[in-house]
């Protein structure tokens, strides 16, 4: 159970680890971040070597520019003790920017790093940087605003031969089957489900992540379906709308495809491992979960599933709005969701998550 405006909302879950698959809530789009999340940052996972190695050997010397820099200030203060000229630290919430502020003073570096609180869409620097780091990656690449954001970032805040970590982010799919599974929300999950709600203002068809052992669902090949670059060097990342389609070939015999899941990977430079969210190499990402029905479309081993993702800027500028097609045996199947939501339990798979609806 939940609160949302005041009123109780029914909500079907279970504790993390109780079944084999739980689902929780997409976060990094909303201001719901906590002590909890911002701790999973720390994690000495292959995301944040990679992004440790990669600012400190960008950083000596430049002007570096940190989007989202969170409680810890982790970048901004790996890029200063590289022997960075200067960082320039941004975050929005001002809570967290509070902290951020707090850790770099404890750090004696107060006087290399300056805090600065609020969207870097809306803040102007004395120079600009030279070296832009962020990680402002969805658990679907794009949706936290990286197109949006680095874009502006890119005209307004940075040079033209600036250094961009990540150099790539990417968003794939798979078919999966999950037939047979009782769909349940975790448990510890429910705060942040109750978050979102409150900072959307309603309950809507909210996107969800899949815990557990994913890998194992799924059915058919991989593509990629959103692919952005961010390099000086080349033309700006495909402004809003952008339209991507890939084909996927069913691998397992009498399978039934109840969604698709939608990961990231992120090339941290050009030259690195690229991190994979369904490999396991990070806890800062989480697989999407695109259901199509509870009891899925059967397929046949050998058939071929397009693909369509796509993505339109939502009315606050940033993050982006999706629409994806999947045209499957018996017909076209498809999944719709915007930033703020439109509907809530509008398909079978919210239905069972929520059951009562208490006047919502």
């Amino acid at each position: 159970m939940i609160v949302v405006n005041g009123r109780a909302l029914a909500l079907r879950s279970e504790p993390a680890g109780t079944r084999p698959f739980t689902f929780f809530p997409s976060m990094g789009e909303y201001p719901v971040y906590d002590d909890g999340v911002y701790d999973s940052f720390d994690e000495r996972d292959q995301r944040f070597h990679a992004y440790r190695e990669a600012v400190a050997a960008r950083a000596a010397g430049k002007v570096v520019l940190d989007i989202g820099t969170g409680r810890d200030a982790l970048w901004a203060v790996t890029a200063a003790r590289a022997g960075a000229r200067h960082v320039y630290a941004v975050e929005e919430q001002p809570g967290t920017a509070a902290q951020a502020s707090q850790v770099v003073a404890d750090a004696g570096l107060a006087d290399r790093i300056t805090v600065i609180r609020g969207r870097s869409t809306e803040i102007s620097l004395p120079e600009r940087a030279e070296v832009c780091v962020s990680e402002i990656v969805g658990n679907i690449a794009s949706a936290e605003g990286a197109v949006a954001v680095l874009a502006d970032a890119g005209k307004r805040l940075c040079t033209d031969d600036c250094a961009w970590i990540p150099f790539r982010i990417q968003t794939w799919a798979a078919a999966v089957d999950l037939s047979g599974q009782s769909p349940v929300m975790a448990t510890e999950s429910l705060p942040y489900v109750e978050r979102i709600f409150a900072a959307v203002g309603r309950p809507f068809d909210l996107r969800l992540c899949l815990a557990g052992p994913v890998g194992d669902l799924r059915i058919s090949s991989v593509t990629a379906v959103e692919s952005i670059v961010f390099d000086g060097r080349r033309d700006a990342p495909a402004s809003s709308p952008a339209t991507s389609t890939a084909s996927l070939m069913v691998e397992v015999a009498g399978a039934r495809a109840t969604g698709l899941l939608l990961w990231s990977r992120i090339a941290v430079t050009s030259g690195s491992r690229q991190i994979d969210t369904l490999a396991g190499d990070t806890r800062g990402w989480a697989p999407v979960y695109v259901p199509l029905g509870l009891a899925g479309v059967p397929v046949r081993q050998g058939d071929r599933l397009t693909v369509a993702l796509r993505s339109t800027t939502s009315d606050d500028g940033i993050h982006p709005d999706y629409q994806l097609v999947v045209s499957a045996p018996g017909g076209p199947l498809t999944w719709s969701s915007p930033y703020r939501g439109s509907g809530f339990r509008r398909s079978p798979l919210y239905e069972v998550l929520f059951p009562v609806t208490s006047g919502f």
